[in-house]
């Protein structure tokens, strides 16, 4: 049996960067079988040509094989329908859905699309999914129940970062997004003030805000990223208050929280998150209800409980450097699809 995980292609951004990071990871340590997916928008796409498409996709697909597909390919949905549809001929394929994101809960211009999604987790025969709390939301919304494995965390694998560099108790939040888009997802970035606590944003372009105590650094590759945030110190923030995105949040996994622990910071995050108890029990963050909370936990910290949390993120963060949560749930849903 072999197993084929598929793999994104045309699109930039963090969901490429997820998408490529789990695809080297099941490659490479668990010797799965890439099939490439290319990002492209056809919607008039004749039927003949799109399935020669699918053709060239599975052309290494045998009897007995066990796909893995991470979703969304960010084609339409109905792309990805066909695409599972096409699987189906194939006799004797399992498949395994690896839900990154959820289109329908990430834009409330999408929720109408929320059945479509639901009816293509139908087909899988094993979910991976961000958190018990996604599942549970799906199964009320009309996913059948069926075999899951919980990711937990995302990883963020790591080549080169200076370990002799140990982040310090700075008064300073690190943010990583884009607040300047069209949605609303991170205006408290445009709303910060605190004379006692910096705000650092990565996001273009740089610029400095000394009246609201607010630097936005501009766009920082990643071991860049990774090393500037080590140096800095202080904490990771993972927030919206823009309602909708809020909601996603609390039921999804979010790449920066991988990012701000592999560089060894600590966390901030909202006690609505699905991992705030491992948070919480690995003191490796702070868990709060509103920004203003935060604000008040992060003057109060000792440098002696601050290190404490670092020395705890770093060895949390072994893990998450490694790609230990990705290869643990690739592994689970293969045993899930062919064992259980």
């Amino acid at each position: 049996m072999t197993v084929h995980i598929t793999n994104l292609y045309g699109l930039g951004g963090t969901a490429k960067v997820a998408q490529q990071m789990v695809a080297k990871i099941g490659c490479q340590d668990l010797g799965m079988n890439e099939l490439g997916i290319y990002v492209y928008q056809w919607g008039e796409e004749p039927l003949q040509e799109r399935n020669a498409r699918f053709d060239g996709i599975v052309a290494s697909l045998a009897y007995g094989d066990t796909v893995i597909i991470q979703s969304p390919s960010w084609n339409s949905i109905e792309w990805d329908q066909a695409f599972i549809d096409h699987l189906n001929n194939y006799v004797g394929i399992k498949k395994i859905i690896f839900i990154h994101d959820v289109a329908p809960l990430m834009f409330e211009s999408n929720r109408c699309l929320l059945p479509q999604f639901i009816k293509y987790y139908n087909q899988a025969d094993v979910l991976i999914v961000p958190s018990i709390k996604m599942y549970r939301f799906l199964c009320q919304n009309g996913l059948e129940e069926k075999p899951y494995v919980v990711q937990h965390f995302w990883d963020h694998l790591v080549n080169n970062l200076d370990y002799s560099i140990t982040p310090k108790n700075k008064k300073v939040i690190n943010f990583a997004g884009n607040f300047e888009g069209i949605t609303k997802k991170f205006d408290f970035v445009k709303n910060w003030q605190n004379s006692n606590i910096k705000l650092q944003v990565f996001y273009d372009p740089q610029q400095s805000y000394p009246e609201q105590n607010l630097e936005v650094t501009g766009w920082k590759n990643d071991p860049i990223l990774l090393d500037t945030l080590r140096r800095t110190g202080g904490f990771g923030l993972l927030w919206s208050e823009d309602p909708y995105w809020s909601e996603y949040i609390k039921i999804n996994a979010s790449f920066k929280t991988g990012t701000y622990l592999a560089s060894g910071i600590p966390l901030i995050v909202s006690s609505d998150m699905p991992e705030k108890d491992t948070i919480k029990r690995k003191n490796i963050g702070i868990v709060v209800d509103s920004l203003e909370e935060a604000q008040e936990k992060v003057l109060q910290i000792s440098n002696d409980e601050y290190n404490q949390m670092v020395k705890n993120v770093d060895s949390f963060a072994k893990l998450i450097r490694e790609g230990y949560f990705t290869k643990k749930a690739l592994t689970e849903a293969v045993f899930k699809v062919r064992y259980e």
